[in-house]
């Protein structure tokens, strides 16, 4: 198919203003298109017949998924982020978030955070692959969706239009959770990119709040262009959601800075938040902490924590561009406030380090509200100062404070001490985000290890807004002891980093020399990994 006629098959109308970002020019002219998304993933699902390579079956036929899998009645609620850019318009970062309803059949019916009122189809085959249409007042959404879970459910999704390139992940919502305003000491993280061409516009947040009937207490460190404000007082309220369980909140800043969020509950312990004010585009999630107070030992002497991060850089938004620097890693700790080990690879504005050792330190706040002050030193004596808070012992939300970027992202405690290439075997849903050398890009689909080195992906990929599956793509993989897998997909990436936080989930890194890709993965009837930078 010719780019021209798939721009013709895939062409959307949109208004002439999206969630957070003004666009000039007319709105493009409408037209749908369920069928180039079905059919590509019918190509997918097609690589189910088995490959000469390597002796490994295509990922495309194996599963038990069907429409069903999005059972009938079972509400959803969605977040994504990325680039939205057509027809000659400036690049803009893209955020999107709502909620909908699934009848088990290949029907959905909801609400948008920003278009309202929603419906829709999907179709989801055997692999847990699928497409899925969201019809809006002025626009027609058309996503490419790989199923993770069931029961409770979660998937990843990606853009697959032609005027935006964005990525995220789709939670099925607890029900009896849904009209009852959060309760309880969250550890949250926000991220907004500029929408100008200066780093003065992005920040990044890391906290913990206590939500007490509806009202907000609690502390933040803030990076604001690349300058941190160290743990501001927070107060605010969350306004009861109604029974799709989206509310408002509404946070304030001892600087005296307020920012209002719609927030989507996905249960007791977790909700999401979409930044709702004129002219920012921003995301967020909060999650409910446990096993506090925290002090240096609260961390498991030798346990390892793999991580990943996305932000923004100037360079980057100078080029309209979002993102500028992405980072994938694993850390040693010892449980009395030295890290004894450790790696990272990232690429900032398209300069990729591969494999940069780690140690470092971690200091506990006094006040044992899961705040730790951790200061990192690479193998090239730089040093690297983060402000984490920890979920639970196992899990942490954090932000790099570097003057020079805007990055944050959550690390995870890794189920074991050693990994090796057995311990990468079945059959995963990936996500990842971000853009090359020449285009937007996102991805997702299936990825299958075989425990030996082995693997094959099977993709749907957007570039810029031209949708295909380039088949059943054969690869290579070596696990290291600390969880870091070096993988080589042909026609992707000889630089495809994954950090494992178990045989089920992991970290992607794109860590090519000009790309700043990255995203998640998780093995299929696990929970979705919340995408680094993705939310």
């Amino acid at each position: 198919m010719s780019r021209n006629i798939l721009i013709q098959c895939i062409r959307r109308s949109y208004p002439s203003s999206y969630p957070g970002k003004a666009l000039s020019g007319p709105a493009v002219i409408k037209s749908l298109l369920l069928a180039v998304s079905l059919a590509a993933l019918a190509f997918l699902s097609a690589c189910s017949n088995s490959v000469s390579t390597n002796g490994v079956k295509c990922p495309g036929g194996t599963g038990n998924y069907t429409n069903a899998s999005l059972p009938a009645g079972s509400q959803w609620t969605y977040i994504l982020s990325g680039t939205i850019t057509s027809n000659g318009l400036t690049p803009a970062a893209y955020t999107e978030a709502g909620v909908f309803t699934a009848d088990g059949n290949g029907n959905i019916s909801g609400t948008d955070d920003f278009f309202g009122a929603s419906s829709g189809q999907y179709s989801i085959s055997s692999n847990g692959t699928g497409s899925m249409t969201v019809e809006l007042p002025n626009v027609t959404l058309s996503w490419g969706i790989t199923l993770s879970s069931t029961n409770p459910g979660s998937f990843y999704l990606i853009e697959a239009d032609n005027f935006a390139n964005a990525a995220g992940t789709a939670t099925q919502q607890t029900a009896s959770a849904l009209a009852t305003t959060p309760s309880g000491t969250f550890v949250f993280r926000t991220h907004i990119t500029a929408t100008g061409t200066s780093l003065g516009g992005s920040m990044a947040t890391v906290g913990v709040m206590t939500v007490t009937n509806g009202t907000v207490t609690g502390t933040e460190d803030k990076l604001i262009g690349g300058q941190l404000s160290s743990q501001l007082t927070l107060t605010g309220s969350l306004a009861a959601p109604d029974n799709t369980g989206r509310g408002v909140a509404t946070l304030t800043e001892s600087s005296g800075r307020t920012l209002h969020y719609e927030y989507y509950v996905i249960d007791a312990n977790t909700f999401q938040l979409f930044e709702i004010d004129t002219g920012i585009v921003g995301l967020g999630r909060a999650e409910l902490q446990s096993g506090g107070p925290f002090t240096n030992s609260s961390l498991t002497a030798g346990a390892g924590f793999a991580f990943g991060s996305q932000g923004d850089t100037p360079l980057a938004l100078a080029n309209l561009v979002p993102g500028g620097v992405n980072t994938a890693g694993a850390i040693t700790v010892n449980g009395a406030g030295n890290i004894t080990a450790g790696s990272y690879d990232s690429v900032q504005d398209g300069t990729a380090n591969s494999n940069i050792a780690l140690t470092g330190t971690y200091v506990a706040d006094a006040s044992g509200n899961g705040r730790y002050a951790v200061s990192l030193t690479t193998s090239a004596s730089t040093a690297i100062s983060e402000i984490a808070y920890f979920v639970s012992p196992s899990r942490a939300f954090f932000l790099v404070n570097d003057s020079t970027k805007v990055e944050d992202g959550t690390l995870d405690q890794q189920s074991k001490s050693s990994f090796a290439n057995s311990d990468l075997n079945g059959q995963f849903a990936f996500v990842m985000g971000g853009n090359d050398t020449t285009d937007f890009v996102d991805r997702t689909g299936v990825l299958q290890a075989d425990g030996t080195g082995i693997l094959n992906l099977a993709e749907l990929l957007n570039r810029t807004g031209i949708v295909t599956v380039p088949g059943c793509l054969p690869g290579t993989y070596a696990v290291g002891t600390n969880g870091r897998v070096s993988g080589s997909v042909n026609t992707v990436s000889t630089n495809f980093i994954f950090y494992m936080v178990s045989g089920s989930k992991a970290y992607l890194l794109q860590a090519d020399p000009g790309v700043q890709i990255s995203g998640g993965m998780a093995q299929q009837g696990t929970a979705v990994v919340d995408p680094p930078g993705i939310f």
